[in-house]
């Protein structure tokens, strides 16, 4: 935290000194690109320079995250950096890595005219791939994709193969002229049925029918696959029935095809509620999808379910689905995990803001006047002092909220402020709402996020010997799925496991794929 204070301190001095140094006709501290830090910048050069390449002081994830949170006003410093390295391939992709995460999707661009060139090694472009496919859904398509992703290799290797199917499901035509499948590598399927690509009847036949031990790597990438054109594309499912027999497996090792059989089914609105309750690992799945709201109405409890390692993904939805009676009726009941009911609290605010409450002026609040009514809500007079985000609740309502307890969450906290004063609109809380959902892990869309990585986590990295080791270490590694192309050991897998890992806490802003409605 202080070295981020420093160099954003920093980053406003540069600022400063660039309007003098414009004075004076010099041009070397800010590019022509308004808040964009000169490429050649020594400081953020050398701060990087310490986090991501000195062995001594080497630092991955601070750097990483300096870079992010920085974004993009120091990309051209990370990929000038990139530039002026030669042959040290780990050194470039730490760096390529600290670039892309500073643009976000936006340097799309920058990503693709690296790839246009010959000399980017093969882990680079592995590398490429795995972090367009951990990224979030673009708009915009790209020209050309398959042949800048894959180089000027006529046949290029499999694992490189793998990541690009992988990152192709993020774009929006990039199917249009995707390279006939050839082989019949499992997990070049599973990503290429991620991706949507066209698999031929036989060959389809033939995998629903496996039962080899990595089948279940081309059940989940088709399911999931399907799943996710389903949420952004709006595209009729097909193996809805697939869906219904693999969730009737038990078998141990399918645990995570029956997430996505039900993460289908969900969205679909294929889930019966009169049928049995599932565990609460899917039950957060199903509660991720609002077309099985019914479902989840049915199906959750006013309290925690035993064994659920994760209460405030469920209470979440609970706020979310429940009648907002029953919700304020049963809070009391939640109240023993106090991180339980500040989910819901924030959850039921973000409802109730959303649903058109009478928004009714303070003389006129009730004391325990709500309606059940999924429209319009009766201003809530009710407090939960312990609770100091439960004022969002009033205040959505249109009750007279006390703002006399301060969040410990700081951007709640400056939210609080805003709304007292009447200077924040409904639109602006529910974003910062769901922000502070997502960043705490209880928001909804959480399930589908995670199940997508991890399909991206098996495929890519589970064969290495660091990833075998430290995701699948119960299995043997004769056994793991192996996608040829790297040597099992080679440092590019260290680095990638080090990014999957950085990567796993959710960060504003919430990809629109997984956001509340």
């Amino acid at each position: 935290m202080h070295v981020l204070i420093g160099c954003l301190w920093a980053l406003a001095q540069l600022w400063l000194q660039s309007s003098a140094l414009r004075a004076q006709g010099k041009a070397d501290v800010l590019t022509a690109q308004v808040g964009e830090i000169a490429a050649r910048n020594a400081v953020y050069q050398k701060r990087f320079r310490e986090l991501l390449l000195t062995v001594s002081s080497r630092d991955l994830p601070t750097g990483w995250e300096l870079a992010r949170n920085l974004g993009q006003p120091v990309a051209p410093v990370l990929w000038q950096m990139l530039s002026e390295e030669q042959s040290n391939v780990d050194r470039r992709l730490v760096l390529l890595i600290a670039a892309v995460l500073a643009g976000g999707p936006g340097e799309d661009d920058r990503l693709f005219q690296l790839l246009d060139l010959r000399k980017p090694m093969l882990q680079e472009r592995i590398m490429a791939g795995m972090l367009m496919a951990l990224g979030p859904h673009r708009t915009r398509a790209i020209e050309e994709f398959w042949p800048r992703c894959m180089g000027p290799n006529s046949e290029p290797e499999p694992l490189l193969a793998l990541a690009v199917r992988l990152a192709a499901a993020r774009f929006p035509d990039a199917l249009l002229r995707a390279p006939r499948l050839q082989g019949d590598d499992v997990g070049i399927l599973a990503a290429a049925a991620f991706a949507g690509m066209r698999i031929s009847p036989v060959k389809l036949k033939s995998l629903w029918q496996s039962e080899d031990r990595h089948a279940e790597l081309f059940f989940r990438g088709a399911l999931l696959g399907e799943s996710w054109r389903l949420s952004i594309r709006g595209e009729v499912p097909t193996l809805l029935q697939q869906a219904r027999d693999l969730l009737g497996l038990h078998d141990e090792r399918y645990a995570a095809v029956r997430a996505a059989a039900i993460l289908l089914r969900a969205r679909a609105g294929d889930l019966d509620a009169a049928a049995d309750r599932p565990d609460w690992r899917l039950l957060q799945l199903v509660a991720s999808q609002p077309r099985s709201r019914h479902v989840v109405q049915a199906w959750l409890p006013s309290v925690p379910l035993a064994r659920d390692e994760e209460p405030a993904r469920l209470a979440v939805a609970y706020a979310l689905y429940q009648p907002v009676a029953q919700v304020l009726k049963t809070m009391q009941e939640w109240s023993t995990q106090p991180d339980v009911r500040r989910d819901m609290a924030v959850a039921l605010a973000f409802r109730l803001a959303g649903s058109g409450s009478t928004m009714r002026q303070p003389d006129q609040v009730g004391t325990n006047a709500v309606s059940n009514s999924p429209g319009k809500h009766d201003a809530i007079g009710m407090a939960l002092p312990k609770v100091p985000e439960f004022a969002f609740v009033v205040w959505a309502s249109g009750g007279k909220p006390d703002w006399s307890r301060a969040c410990e969450d700081p951007k709640l906290a400056q939210l609080a402020t805003l709304l007292a004063d009447g200077r924040a609109s409904a639109a602006v809380a529910r974003n910062a709402w769901e922000g502070a959902l997502w960043r705490w892990g209880s928001h909804p869309g959480i399930g589908p996020w995670q199940q997508e990585r991890l399909l991206i986590r098996d495929l890519l990295l589970v064969g290495s010997k660091r990833g075998g080791g430290k995701y699948q270490s119960h299995i043997r590694p004769e056994l793991l799925y192996v996608a040829n192309g790297l040597d099992r050991s080679d440092t590019f897998f260290s680095i990638a496991v080090d990014l999957y890992e950085f990567l796993q806490a959710p960060v504003e802003p919430v990809p629109a794929e997984y956001r509340l409605p």
